[in-house]
């Protein structure tokens, strides 16, 4: 059984944000492997809360295009300075501009090649990554049930652009440019957390950890 990983306080007061702008249940699901393995896909169950009669279950899914898996490791609190960096950005943007040097000093990483590559890996498994929601009801009226899914992004595109300078220093410049899905803040800076086209902060969602394959090496 693996440890748990430890946020250092730099990591915690960014996880702590995101936290409260998402609430526990999207934030959860959204940077979910902290310290984990890169897993294909996470499964999970979720329960509508309704004050009367019971809720909804939903099927929910994480899942990835690339051999490198979904986000891990270190790649959560990436995303979680990403997030911060959204929330305090202009108002009405839906994308982040930033240098690895900033995001660095954000999470109070040393600034190595290390570093800078887990920054890259990380927005790159981010792209690579869909959520999926499917739910099932029973139709009342002449018996049989409905079931309906939805797909999103989180991140549906990102631009690097890197600049190499002439002259003594040979001085590298790389900035890059990270796209989040249309009014996620206007989805979820409000009472209710949208995202998958249901309010999380409605949900009880439970990780089926049984089901998770074997992670990429």
């Amino acid at each position: 059984m693996s440890t748990p990983y430890v946020p250092t306080e730099a990591e915690h007061e960014l996880l702590d944000t995101a936290h409260r702008v998402l609430g526990v249940s999207l934030a959860e699901f959204l940077l979910s492997g902290l310290g984990e393995p890169h897993y294909p896909r996470r499964l999970y169950t979720a329960r509508s809360i309704r004050a009367h009669g019971p809720g909804l279950t939903f099927q929910l899914e994480v899942v990835t295009d690339s051999g490198e898996g979904l986000p891990g490791g270190h790649d959560p609190l990436v995303m979680a300075a990403l997030l911060h960096l959204l929330w305090t950005g202009e108002r009405g943007r839906d994308e982040v501009v930033f240098r690895d040097e900033e995001l660095l000093e954000r999470l109070a990483w040393p600034d190595t090649a290390e570093s800078r590559r887990s920054i890259g890996e990380a927005v790159e498994r981010y792209y690579c990554t869909a959520y999926t929601r499917i739910s099932t009801e029973l139709i009342r009226a002449g018996g049989g049930e409905r079931q309906s899914s939805q797909v999103q992004k989180l991140v549906p595109g990102y631009e690097t652009t890197v600049e190499q300078l002439s002259g003594p220093s040979k001085e590298t410049r790389k900035s890059t440019v990270v796209q989040f899905m249309p009014k996620l803040i206007e989805e979820v800076t409000g009472a209710e957390k949208y995202f998958l086209g249901v309010d999380f902060e409605r949900l009880r969602v439970e990780r089926i950890m049984a089901d998770d394959p074997e992670p990429s090496v």
